[in-house]
């Protein structure tokens, strides 16, 4: 019976040293912004503008991290919290946790939005959520919430 048990565990331990955690969010401000939103060589860039406090920005995570996890090797995915930053250890984090989200979260922290809202889509009016599509050889930009459908369809566009 221990010996099983000492298996079991073994074997429990192995298994969760394979899945990714939780996020841990990085602050950056509008110069990592601009470096955030630039082409990858060899995957395609998924960044995703929310906050916690959207209703729908939190119903289409999910879908980004179902997306994510489906096509790890083709894509990088980025959620871009627009959260205040005095607030990441105290909302932003256990929102992640409780959400077990673990796709790269960034949260900005640039008061000036006037300036880093054209550099993501010059037709961007500061709403989210919003998703910014980015590979070697193409940008695409969605000013609205996206359902799983529409989410997975932008991105096979861009493979």
């Amino acid at each position: 019976m221990k010996k099983k048990l000492l298996l079991i565990g073994i074997l429990m331990s192995f298994i969760s040293c394979n899945q990714r955690p939780v996020s841990k969010v990085i602050t950056i401000d509008q110069k990592g912004l601009k470096e955030v939103t630039l082409p990858l060589d060899k995957k395609i860039k998924v960044i995703n503008f929310w906050a916690t406090w959207c209703a729908p920005c939190v119903k289409e995570l999910p879908y980004f991290e179902k997306l994510g996890a489906k096509y790890e090797d083709k894509l990088e995915v980025i959620l871009i919290s627009l959260d205040d930053a005095k607030k990441i250890k105290n909302t932003v984090q256990p929102f992640l946790k409780n959400n077990q989200i673990k796709s790269k979260v960034l949260l900005l922290d640039d008061p000036y939005a006037a300036e880093w809202i054209p550099l993501v889509d010059a037709h961007w009016d500061g709403s989210i959520p919003v998703t910014l599509i980015v590979s070697k050889n193409k940008k695409q930009f969605y000013n609205k919430a996206l359902s799983y459908d529409e989410l997975q369809d932008a991105i096979e566009k861009f493979l």
